[in-house]
């Protein structure tokens, strides 16, 4: 298996979030207004999100999330097919620019953390924070489109293009890079020399799993100490 390792930056505009308060407004005149957010290039025609099975956001609408670490708490719905925040602001939707300027939003309810990466790859962009610390456990969440399938004949009906979630891709960041977690714990020693044995003996003893979450935590609190 692959395994990614890289630079990584994560880039803070924390200039922007001094501010004890941040209004939609003031998130809006940043943003980028946009009509065609909810299109997709199907080879020389655009189809609507609303044409295609599936939706490409986390959650289906709007959902409250605390700004950085401000006390400030706006509408964001997270399009994990594009890897973009939007907000709307008076009945018109803004797509956040991809950079450090908006560096993590809160999920109100649920307490998911999306924090803003740029590993300089495919991967840059929002990464859910499962963990943190010096040593974080990232979640990546994305969405992928098929497009439409023609009937290959009157026996058989087209497939309709479809938004499909793919299986989620966990890294960890540190101070020397960013590395993508294998699927098989057993590997991950070999990408951390410095503390092979005792990961060794840590990942056997817990019987840890890269996709269990609480598991995870578990992994970071343990490289963290």
């Amino acid at each position: 298996m692959k395994t990614l390792i890289c630079p990584v930056l994560l880039l803070i505009g924390s200039h922007f979030f001094q501010a004890q308060q941040i209004t939609v407004g003031d998130l809006a005149r940043q943003a980028r207004f946009s009509k065609v957010i909810d299109e997709v290039n199907n080879g020389k025609t655009k189809i609507k999100y609303s044409e295609i099975n599936g939706i490409p956001y986390y959650t289906a609408g709007f959902v409250s999330a605390r700004v950085g670490d401000t006390s400030s708490y706006v509408p964001i719905r997270y399009n994990t097919f594009l890897d973009t925040i939007e907000i709307m602001d008076k009945g018109e939707v803004y797509e956040l620019p991809r950079e450090g300027s908006f560096p993590s939003f809160t999920f109100e309810q649920s307490k998911a953390k999306l924090v803003f990466v740029n590993t300089f790859d495919e991967f840059a962009g929002y990464f859910f924070e499962i963990a943190g610390g010096k040593n974080s456990i990232l979640k990546k969440v994305q969405t992928k489109f098929y497009p439409a399938v023609p009937a290959p004949n009157s026996l058989i009906s087209e497939i309709p293009a479809r938004f499909e979630n793919q299986k989620p891709i966990y890294f960890l960041k540190n101070e020397d890079g960013f590395i993508r977690l294998p699927k098989n714990a057993k590997e991950l020693p070999a990408l951390l020399p410095a503390k092979k044995a005792e990961l060794e003996s840590f990942l056997k003893s817990n019987k840890i799993r890269i996709n269990d979450e609480a598991d995870l935590v578990k992994l970071a609190a343990f490289l963290n100490n």
